[in-house]
C-alpha cells in the first residue's frame, strides 16, 4: 500500500518509439494535488500537533491543549481540481481551509498506507510521485450505459431464430424456479438493467511517458471512465511476469 494520485482522463492520442512502432496511449492529468488530511494509527503521532478546545466552557479558566484523536490508521487524503466557494458547503470549507486552502476541491479520496505517511496537509504531490514507476493501477467510474439487455449487460447468446421463435431473439428466455418454490427471482440473477457507472479497478497499465512539468502520465491500456472523468493512479501490486 503506496500513496497514489488523483487525475482527469483527458483523452487518447498515439506515440511512436525510437523503434518505429506506434503506440496508442490515454492522457490522464495527474495532479497537482492537495493534502487535506493525515491519519495516522495514534493521537500523537499526527503531523499536525495538538489543537485547542475549549475546557470547562462558562468559567474563566481559558482554553486548554487537547491532543488529537486517533484515526486507527495510516492514510493521506488528496484533493484535486479547485471548486468555486460560492458552490461549497461550509464544512467542506472549514475541511480545506484547515490544509491552507481557499478553495475546496471536487474530487476527493483517500489512500490508505501501511505505514506513517511522510507528507504533511498543504502540501502538494505532483506527476513527479511516480517516477520511475512502470505500472499503474487505475480505478474509475465506467460510461453510463443505461437500460441495457442480457446480451449486451452480461453477454448473453441470442434464442434462435428458427421456425416458431417469432419476435423473442434476444429476451432472457427463463428465469427459472418461479413455479417450483415460488421465491421470485433468484438473488445475483444476471438479468436486464442498468449497466455501467460502476467503480472498476484495471490493473497494470504500462506508463509510457511520463510528463512531470506538465503533470501528465500516459497510458497504455483500458483507463477506465469517460473523457474528463476522474480517475485515482498507483503503483501496481500485482506486476505481470513477463516469460
Amino acid at each position: 500500500m503506496t500513496l497514489g494520485i488523483l487525475g482527469k482522463k483527458l483523452g487518447m492520442t498515439q506515440i511512436f518509439r525510437d523503434d518505429g512502432s506506434c503506440i496508442p496511449v490515454t492522457v490522464v492529468q495527474a495532479g497537482p494535488c492537495r493534502v487535506l488530511q493525515v491519519k495516522m494509527v495514534a493521537a500523537g503521532e499526527h503531523p499536525e500537533g495538538h489543537r485547542t478546545s475549549t475546557g470547562n466552557r462558562g468559567k474563566k479558566s481559558g482554553k486548554q491543549e487537547r491532543a488529537r484523536a486517533a484515526d486507527g490508521y495510516y492514510a493521506v487524503q488528496l484533493g484535486f481540481d479547485e471548486k468555486p466557494a460560492r458552490t461549497s458547503a461550509k464544512a467542506d470549507l472549514g475541511h480545506a481551509k484547515k490544509a491552507g486552502l481557499d478553495n475546496t476541491r471536487r474530487f476527493v479520496r483517500e489512500f490508505r498506507l501501511g505505514e506513517a505517511p511522510k507528507v504533511k496537509p498543504g502540501e502538494d504531490v505532483t506527476a513527479s510521485l511516480l517516477d520511475g514507476v512502470q505500472n499503474v493501477d487505475v480505478v474509475g467510474i465506467t460510461k453510463g450505459r443505461g437500460w441495457a439487455g442480457t446480451i449486451k449487460r452480461w453477454s448473453f447468446h441470442r434464442q434462435p431464430t428458427s421456425h416458431g421463435n417469432s419476435l423473442n431473439h434476444r429476451t432472457a428466455g427463463g428465469l427459472g424456479r418461479q413455479h417450483s418454490i415460488s421465491s421470485g427471482v433468484p438473488k445475483g440473477k444476471k438479468m436486464a438493467g442498468h449497466y455501467g457507472v460502476e467503480r472498476v479497478t484495471v490493473q497494470n497499465l504500462e506508463v509510457v511517458k511520463l510528463d512531470a512539468d506538465r503533470n501528465l502520465v500516459f497510458l497504455r491500456g483500458a483507463v477506465p471512465g469517460h473523457n474528463n472523468g476522474y480517475v485515482m493512479l498507483s503503483k501496481s501490486v500485482k506486476i505481470k511476469i513477463k516469460r
